[in-house]
């Protein structure tokens, strides 16, 4: 079983791949030239893995939250690549894999700061995802997280966990999505299938002409 994932949601460019129980990685800083560069790490990823990419049996993308562009850049390779070797895309959204990854500690939650004072958040308790995916004003979400601890801890993960100040929010210090925690998900089972199509939290700004939507 050879599984490859991609992460260009934030400022890096991510590449992993699981070959039986051997884990392989390249992380590269920056949100700009993602587009360029992702083909060929994951070209130097698999080789130096001893692999070629016919050897990938599955393929995993984070969807979203993030940035317009990079999630765009990371769905659009990994959709070609599955298309290319005819094997399954799956898309993953980073709230999930943020709230699974503390949901040892009964109540967690995953929240992405999605700008403009807003935050986009899953909550999960006991190991199961609850209720859907939801986005709103900093202070509004908080005290939303906070009520769904019923005064017991909540543990929250995600790029906007470090940023939150309740009394019962505990930071895990997972701020950043680790791709080996995202394998672990993704061949449990523990994670929704989602099709591999970006996710967005709001309508794209830019507008064609005559208010066409691109």
């Amino acid at each position: 079983m050879t599984l490859l994932l991609i992460d260009t949601s934030t400022a890096r460019c991510a590449a992993f791949v699981r070959h039986d129980d051997q884990d392989s990685q390249l992380i590269e800083p920056g949100s700009r030239g993602q587009d360029a560069r992702l083909a060929l790490m994951v070209h130097d990823l698999l080789v130096t893995a001893g692999l070629s990419p016919k050897d990938i049996n599955r393929i995993g993308v984070i969807i979203g939250p993030g940035a317009f562009t990079g999630v765009r850049i990371g769905v659009s390779f990994a959709r070609g690549l599955g298309l290319a070797l005819s094997v399954p895309v799956m898309g993953m959204n980073a709230l999930d894999v943020f709230a699974l990854s503390g949901a040892e500690h009964g109540h967690s939650a995953g929240v992405c700061d999605i700008g403009r004072g807003e935050l986009a958040y899953r909550l999960c308790e006991q190991g199961t995802l609850q209720g859907e995916y939801e986005t709103a004003p900093v202070e509004e979400a908080m005290a939303q997280i906070c009520a769904f601890g019923s005064d017991k801890p909540v543990y929250i993960s995600g790029t906007a966990a470090a940023h939150l100040d309740g009394e019962i929010l505990r930071d895990t210090g997972n701020n950043d999505l680790d791709m080996a925690v995202m394998a672990d998900l993704l061949l449990a089972g523990s994670l929704p299938r989602l099709e591999a199509l970006p996710w967005y939290h709001r309508p794209p700004d830019a507008k064609l002409p005559g208010g066409i939507t691109p």
